[in-house]
């Protein structure tokens, strides 16, 4: 058993939950942090391994969700694996993880990276494999903060990568909940494109080694294309040669410009929003 303590957040996974915990059984302490499922998740999770701990906590966003995980649920091992319930840890990701621990380094976290799998394959090209998330951790060194839908890491430590990637089953529960939750991230996504249409290109930073500061680099600048949804399919299906993908990787590649058009719909809808309260507060103001 490898001295780590797996940390995986759900809700309403009964179909995912036993195939993730069942895929860290190396590690020594696995816990599921629970936001109210309302199906069989917790009992599915339970019967894949019976000394896995289960806390519950209303969730807010990934990155209070994890943070709330580290503080509150006493980790027993100084590194944390972070897994969502569609994901699947890899034979080849538990050997790299377990040689890295027990490593003597100054390093405090490492970045994974993932495989998508849609329609039975794993599509390569068009998911722009490898991408990066930091999802192994020193405890006491990481903090999360909202970014988006998402989150990103705070940490003064050196970062550095495991290249054997985790496996994300994202349709899993089917085409129309990936459809629903989609829609929920686009209307999140909104604060951040206009954040990033606010900061410096900084275009310097595409010649830099670090490559979290190139991929932020390209979200500032994609932030501002015009046509950003065509541009996306695009780059996508053509210049990342998505179509080599097949049918999925065509079908993937349309279901991300449907995400892209409703971000932008919805950032025209705020801004005659936006519009609209002005003149409101201006005629306010002449009268």
């Amino acid at each position: 058993m490898t001295p780590v303590t797996v940390i995986i957040l759900t809700h309403n996974e009964e179909r995912n939950i036993g195939d993730c915990v069942r895929s860290v059984a190396w590690a020594e302490d696995v816990i599921v942090v629970d936001s109210g499922s309302t199906d069989g998740t917790v009992p599915a999770a339970t019967q894949a391994r019976s000394d896995l701990r289960v806390f519950q906590h209303p969730f807010q966003d990934f990155g209070d969700q994890r943070n709330w995980s580290l503080d509150e649920t006493s980790p027993r091992h100084n590194w944390v694996l972070f897994l969502d319930a569609d994901e699947r840890c890899t034979s080849e990701l538990a050997r790299a993880i377990s040689q890295t621990v027990t490593q003597d380094s100054d390093v405090v976290g490492y970045y994974l990276c993932y495989r998508n799998f849609f329609l039975g394959r794993w599509i390569k090209r068009c998911t722009r494999f490898p991408t990066w998330q930091l999802r192994l951790l020193k405890r006491g060194q990481v903090r999360y903060e909202k970014m988006g839908h998402g989150q990103q890491e705070v940490t003064s430590g050196r970062l550095d990568y495991i290249h054997q990637p985790y496996d994300h089953y994202g349709f899993s529960q089917g085409v129309s909940h990936w459809i629903a939750r989609h829609n929920r991230y686009s209307s999140e996504e909104i604060g951040l494109i206009l954040s990033l249409r606010q900061q410096p290109l900084a275009l310097g930073d595409l010649r830099r080694s670090d490559r979290m500061a190139r991929t932020r680099c390209m979200k500032r600048i994609a932030a501002r294309l015009p046509f950003r949804p065509l541009i996306g399919f695009l780059y996508l299906y053509v210049w990342k040669r998505g179509f080599l993908d097949g049918y999925a990787g065509l079908m993937f590649c349309l279901l991300r410009l449907t995400h892209e058009i409703h971000m932008l719909v919805k950032l025209e809808e705020l801004r005659l929003s936006e519009n609209s309260k002005s003149e409101f507060r201006n005629s306010k103001s002449v009268t």
